[in-house]
């Protein structure tokens, strides 16, 4: 959490540091009026202790909130990163302070616990602040504020005794917890999906020989014996799908796994792309691209024939020219791109050949689209600027549907998803077209 907040972002953490001293300073005063000097200070610097830290989560994230919090069965991991133990040592001012302030430790580690939870669930589902939530900050921010406690519960057997805070206080804390606690659970168990956490590895495994032998023929379908292909891996998204990938001269192919549908190829630097037979460089302009792209297609795509084509200029790379199928305003799921330097070699191709499946009858039109998208966004209506949606024929839990691709751009930051135009369902972006080049 700590890393993530920061972002060496200097104006902010004065802000906030500013703001924290401030509250305690409020605080010590309020609190002066009804006790002692130094219990006061402790007050002062117990909300202090928790300003702190609810200051940072607050800084500005991604900009939009994702209702997704993940999950790290292995709690002990938690405890041996140096993030893990630095929020630990973040939220021990919480559990000492309060715990000398109202000489009540166990009441200090509960209320401790609350705030860690209502912080992780802010972060999650509150726009702008629209930080990660995991279990392992849930886990050290807690264990922080309960060691904390203890190590105030130690330190109040060897200081003057003092009466602890009255169950008046004990009470209405009690009354205000209460309700933010029952409406927290409430979002976890409805609004809030869990992820399972998977722990990285450096270790790339290996393809197999049916997955490397599959790119290798993906490869000369598209290049012929023109290029070699380095050795091969195969990334599991964990669902059973992946992708299989290996080096192509200085750049990379992959496909798509195991439906092979997909293959993409980035052939770097622009010298080593591929030279078509027949469509000489250099390329100035788009209709260029467009000439040397059509006579790679006639060669090597012609299940593209009779597609729509259109072109569009890649920042320093090039033309980027694409073939889509339309059928009743659908976007077919066939997908044909082809990347021009200005060398006129090929140095990009995106190539799934896929017949057009059988559809549902589409129902939810472009209008109610924007409503279902905007609401399950929480924007209201009209708010940002619309990219044009684009409806397409996707996969979805293993049958062919018709998917509204929603666009929204709030300032810097884009929002994307999927509304079902048969029942009006939402759903993220599949990976495959998150990159998809809508007609022109």
């Amino acid at each position: 959490m700590i890393e993530a907040v920061f972002q060496d972002e200097i104006p902010f953490l004065v802000l906030a540091l500013t703001f924290t001293l401030a509250v305690g300073l409020l605080t010590l005063v309020a609190a002066r009026r009804r006790t002692g000097t130094r219990r006061a200070v402790l007050y002062g610097l117990w909300a202090a202790s928790a300003t702190g830290p609810a200051a940072l989560t607050s800084w500005s994230g991604s900009g939009f909130a994702d209702f997704e919090c993940s999950v790290n069965p292995d709690v002990l991991t938690a405890l041996t990163g140096t993030q893990g133990q630095l929020n630990l040592l973040l939220f021990m001012p919480y559990g000492l302070f309060g715990a000398l302030a109202t000489r009540r430790p166990l009441f200090t580690a509960a209320t401790g616990a609350v705030f860690t939870l209502v912080i992780e669930t802010v972060q999650t589902t509150v726009p702008f602040v629209s930080r990660l939530c995991d279990t392992d900050d849930l886990v050290t921010n807690t264990l922080g504020a309960c060691a904390g406690a203890l190590a105030g519960a130690v330190l109040l057997r060897f200081l003057p005794a003092g009466a602890p805070a009255g169950r008046r206080f004990v009470r209405r804390t009690a009354v205000v917890c209460t309700p933010v606690l029952a409406l927290t659970a409430l979002v976890w168990l409805v609004g809030i999906d869990l992820v399972r956490y998977t722990q990285p590895t450096t270790e790339v495994p290996a393809a197999t020989q049916a997955q490397a032998k599959a790119l290798e023929t993906a490869l000369t379908g598209a290049f012929g014996s023109t290029y070699a292909l380095g050795d091969s891996s195969y990334f599991d998204n964990g669902d059973g799908v992946g992708t299989v990938s290996a080096e192509v001269a200085s750049g990379f192919a992959e496909l798509s796994w195991p439906d092979g549908e997909r293959f993409t190829a980035h052939l770097l630097p622009e010298d080593r792309g591929y030279a078509v037979p027949g469509a000489e460089g250099p390329v100035t302009g788009a209709g260029d691209a467009k000439k040397v792209a059509v006579a790679y297609a006639k060669k090597y795509a012609p299940w593209a024939a009779g597609a729509r084509v259109t072109v569009h200029r890649e920042d320093g790379e090039g033309w980027t020219v694409s073939w889509r199928r339309l059928r009743d305003g659908v976007v077919m799921p066939m997908r044909l791109d082809v990347t021009v330097a200005a060398s006129g070699r090929v140095t990009g191709l995106t190539a799934r050949d896929v017949a057009d499946p059988e559809l549902p009858d589409a129902r939810v039109d472009e209008a109610r689209a924007w409503r279902i998208f905007e609401r399950a966004q929480g924007l209201r209506p009209g708010e940002g600027k619309r990219e044009r949606p684009v409806l397409l024929a996707q996969k979805w839990d293993g049958r062919w549907r018709v998917h509204w691709l929603m666009g929204i751009r709030l300032g810097e930051f884009p929002r994307t998803g999927v509304v079902d135009a048969v029942d009006g369902s939402v759903h993220e972006v599949p990976v495959a077209d998150q990159s998809d080049v809508p007609l022109r």
